[in-house]
């Protein structure tokens, strides 16, 4: 039997000495009546006469990678191909372009001649030569007097040429040897990022390796607009723009009436794929060492953790040294839709080295420091979170006398309206436990006599309300009560006088009521054919009233209330708070593409639907309970929950019926253009009181701002007093102008200008200002920046700047991204 078979077998394989591979597959059979071309249909065959899909055997794919090949003359012996004229092999993802091509189809190897040209690979690479070897499925290559680029592929039906890299890397040389994918060799070459063949900048070594993403060269000669500059023993750049290479950045040079002469250089570390520090030190000639450092995470969504922080050595003597240290932290993670925890805190050691020595002129003369922690959860209408904050409010630049207020920790439970079960009631509240803590100086030496320290506190405060409509009226009466336990309590004390601790609890309770009541809005519509030709479509113009009564009765026990943030400031009080708010829509009648700021939304045509054009709310209050449950205390500045919920302004200086009118104006006409005016106007003093106006125009590469900020709010009221209590007509009184202007933007090409102002009314001095002027070239950019400082005795500097940018390495100089105007 054994025999039987072994001769079958060999039967078998005689009559068929090549055996190739079949596969099946279902085939569905041709329509009803059908008949198939070149085939017959057999009477007893299934699928001429039946639906039921039967099994076919098909060919098995072709093996091989598909070559096409043209030219004007081709010639082939045992499969060595000898093409002359406009020769061009498209394989794999190669196109090898050339006068005279050798290609051995069974090794891949391709000889070339004359004008060579190749594109593709996995590395995307564009090389021209005289002429060269490669072995296509190696992807291995030898080519000679080479001008190449990597990072750039041909798309589309004309061969267009994209860059696939944010850093193309480009070379020359009088060899390049290809070791495998991602793997060269640069004999007698350069290496940039700019455009050829006239690159702005290269680097020129007598060999440049490349692997792993970057290339690196040793005794290589800087040369800058065909100007050698420096000598580098050893450099490095990224091939790509994923790579990132450890090492030494470009130095940085400056100069500051300040500081003197500043000399710095900083180290770049990449940690891993997403995060990474860099570290270095300034030099300056008349104050010594500044360290600095940056350390940055990006992590998945919108994670990310970033550690920033400057110093100063200060060399001075201890009556005139302004060193310090500032340090910020900030950071995001997300568990989840529901859940995050996010950090934003600074820690300055000293407020003179911040004005000393800050580049932001904003944060410059900000004397406030503010850290805070806090976790959130928010789902279904309810959120937890847990906070830990420190604030500090420095009061002077020399002795570091601050105010401090801390939440270690505070732990709040919010939940939004929700229904009472199938009634229209709806409830809701807040309810939080915290531990706190403040110290605050007697006078500017510093000395803290007012300290507490741990004090727990615990607030519940649930609200049920009832809204409703009825005939076009919306109603919505609420009702509610808080209990607000404290650990600790104060001392009443006089005016003038700091109150001391004690450590007596005290409980804070109260009734609260009210009704928020709105008519009606009243609208009109303005259409003409002068209206589509000014603005582009209709107008709709409404008045909406709001009218509001707040009561809260039970706190006899305002002056034992130790103060640390909103929770605190609560009051009796019966007041009516009524406003007037007008608005103008517009509705687009013809939308136009995105362009500009515009393209950044996720829109592709803008212009359409209906906006918000302009608003402006006109607002007051009516007090019934005058001094507020005696809460008030004449002769000083009072800040209570009720003044804070209409204006920043604290006129609060004595009993009063009437608040201030508050004028909130807000006009958007597009993406270009945003107006702010808000006012305040104090009938009782006869002047404005606040007056904030800002305006900002951005169209194309111009870019236009303004703002002047105005405060004249009294201190006291004008009314004597006992000599203890004595007052004075003293008022706070700001009054400073911004303004910037500004042609181009840092990565325009050409010229691009700016200035910045900051001009004091009160001091009549011009407190900052500053011009920056950059060009940009191909690839490479240098700004120049003069920057002049006047704010008082602590700072009078005038520093020269400058940036130095090469496309795809990065800057060099002392004027920072933070601080530039454009």
């Amino acid at each position: 039997m054994r025999a039987r078979i072994f001769l079958c077998i060999t039967l078998l394989y005689l009559c068929h000495p090549q055996l190739w591979p079949q596969a099946v597959t279902k085939q569905f059979p041709p329509a009803a009546g059908a008949q198939p071309t070149g085939t017959d249909s057999l009477p007893d065959d299934p699928s001429a006469s039946s639906e039921i899909p039967v099994a076919k055997v098909i060919p098995a794919p072709p093996t091989g990678v598909p070559v096409e090949i043209r030219a004007d003359t081709q010639r082939e012996i045992n499969n060595v191909y000898t093409l002359t004229g406009n020769v061009v092999i498209y394989y794999r993802t190669y196109v090898v372009q050339a006068d005279k091509i050798t290609y051995n189809r069974d090794t891949g190897d391709v000889a070339a001649e004359g004008h060579l040209i190749v594109d593709g690979s996995p590395d995307n690479e564009h090389i021209t030569a005289t002429h060269g070897e490669m072995n296509l499925d190696q992807d291995t290559a030898h080519f000679y007097d080479v001008v190449g680029t990597l990072g750039v592929a041909t798309v589309g039906p004309h061969s267009r040429m994209v860059f696939t890299s944010p850093n193309p890397f480009a070379i020359t040389g009088r060899e390049v040897i290809k070791l495998g994918t991602g793997r060269y060799r640069v004999i007698d070459g350069t290496m940039t990022s700019c455009r050829l063949p006239k690159p702005d900048w290269r680097l020129l070594s007598k060999q440049i390796n490349m692997a792993d993403g970057k290339a690196s060269a040793r005794n290589t000669w800087f040369e800058l607009m065909s100007m050698p500059l420096f000598y580098l023993p050893y450099v490095t750049h990224p091939v790509d723009g994923e790579t990132r290479t450890a090492g030494i950045l470009l130095p940085i040079v400056g100069n500051s009436t300040t500081k003197g002469l500043i000399l710095g250089e900083e180290i770049y570390f990449p940690l891993s794929r997403n995060s990474d520090l860099t570290i270095g030190t300034e030099y300056f000639s008349k104050r010594g060492y500044s360290p600095m450092g940056m350390f940055r995470y990006r992590g998945f969504g919108e994670d990310f953790f970033n550690v920033r922080f400057h110093a100063l050595f200060d060399r001075l003597p201890a009556a005139e040294n302004q060193g310090g240290t500032d340090l910020l932290v900030d950071g995001r993670r997300d568990w989840g839709q529901h859940t995050r925890a996010v950090v934003d805190a600074e820690y300055l050691s000293s407020y003179a080295y911040r004005q000393a020595f800050e580049e932001n002129y904003a944060i410059a003369i900000n004397s406030e420091v503010k850290s805070q922690f806090f976790g959130a959860h928010a789902l279904n209408g309810f959120a937890e979170n847990l906070r830990f904050d420190r604030y500090q409010s420095f009061q002077n630049n020399t002795t570091n006398a601050e105010i401090r207020i801390l939440h270690l920790p505070a732990l709040q439970l919010e939940g939004e309206d929700h229904y009472l079960g199938k009634t229209p009631w709806m409830w809701g509240g807040i309810a939080s436990v915290a531990v706190l803590s403040r110290a605050e100086p007697e006078n500017d030496l510093n000395t803290a006599t007012f300290r507490t320290r741990g004090v727990p506190r615990v607030d519940f405060h649930p609200h049920l309300a009832m809204p409703f409509s009825l005939d076009g009226w919306t109603f919505r009466p609420e009702v509610a009560v808080r209990d607000t336990f404290y650990g600790r309590s104060q001392n009443p004390a006089q005016l003038g006088v700091v109150p001391s601790v004690r450590d007596a609890s005290v409980n804070r309770k109260d009734f609260e009521a009210g009704i928020d009541l709105r008519p009606p809005a009243i609208e009109r519509d303005f259409t003409a054919p002068w209206l589509l030709h000014l603005f582009g479509g209709d107008l709709r113009h409404t008045v909406e009233p709001d009218v509001q009564y707040h009561y809260v009765s039970g706190i006899d026990n305002f002056d034992s209330i130790l103060r640390f943030d909103d929770v605190d400031i609560a009051s009796d009080t019966s007041e009516l708070d009524y406003s007037l708010t007008q608005r103008l829509f517009l509705r687009h009648l013809h939308p136009h593409p995105c362009k500009g700021d515009e393209a950044l939304g996720p829109d592709d045509l803008c212009g359409g639907g209906t906006v918000d054009w302009l608003s402006w709310q006109v607002a007051q209050k009516y007090f019934f309970n005058t001094d507020f449950g005696g809460a008030v205390t004449t002769g000083t500045r009072n800040v209570l929950t009720t003044t804070l919920d209409l204006t920043g302004v604290a006129f609060l200086t004595g009993p009063r019926t009437f608040s201030p009118v508050i004028s909130r104006f807000n006009m958007r006409t597009s993406s270009a253009t945003n107006v702010q005016w808000d006012l305040d106007y104090d009938p009782r003093l006869g002047r404005i009181t606040a007056s904030n106006v800002y305006a900002e125009y951005k169209k194309g590469d111009y870019a236009f701002s303004v703002g002047d900020f105005h405060l004249n709010a009294p201190e006291a009221p004008p009314t004597a007093q006992t000599p203890q209590t004595a007052v004075t007509n003293a008022t706070s009184n700001y009054n400073q102008l911004r303004f910037s202007a500004s042609y181009g933007a840092s990565t325009k090409a050409g010229l691009s200008a700016g200035t910045s102002i900051g001009y004091d009314f009160v001091q009549n001095q011009l407190q900052y200002g500053a011009g920056q002027a950059g060009y940009n070239w191909d690839c490479c950019g240098l700004s120049f920046e003069v920057r002049r400082y006047s704010l008082g005795t602590v700072r009078d500097d005038t520093q020269y700047l400058y940036s130095f940018t090469l496309a795809g390495v990065g800057s060099a100089g002392s004027l920072r991204r933070a601080a530039r105007i454009f």
